[in-house]
């Protein structure tokens, strides 16, 4: 079982590194600037393609709004990963833990809808990575 499970990571990677290569071929096609897209390591790219758009979208909200709340998080998170939201818990954490996010609140308290949700400084690097890579965004 335990192979299959590493098998399927293994899969993931590189189908992220797979979608790194694509992205920078086009790139190349269009014009000679590819030197400003990052070269990511297989765990960096999987991540990226897996969260980068989530978080991608959380830093987007709070760039236009100010901030964001738990409630605009998880409506997000929803559109992402459908009724399966609880299983995203390792997206939200402490601030400074490899979390993406983190509530803006004592830990332990009780969780609101409209507590406040910010981006770690991984989550404001995945985001950024996934710019770059998919939007050209430096």
């Amino acid at each position: 079982m335990a192979e299959v499970k590493e098998l399927q990571t293994m899969m993931g990677q590189i189908g992220a590194l797979a979608t790194q290569v694509k992205v920078r071929l086009a790139g190349a096609l269009q014009d000679e600037q590819t030197n400003a897209l990052p070269i990511l390591g297989a765990r960096d790219a999987a991540r990226v393609e897996k969260f980068g758009e989530v978080a991608h979208r959380h830093l987007l909200v709070i760039e236009e709004s100010d901030g964001m709340t738990l409630g605009e998080s998880f409506a997000i998170r929803r559109e992402f990963f459908g009724k399966n939201v609880q299983s995203t818990a390792n997206l939200l954490g402490i601030e400074g833990s490899g979390a993406l996010f983190y509530r803006k609140t004592p830990y332990g308290q009780v969780r609101h809808d409209w507590d406040p949700v910010a981006l770690t400084e991984e989550g404001k690097r995945i985001a950024g990575l996934w710019r770059q890579l998919h939007l050209g965004a430096v």
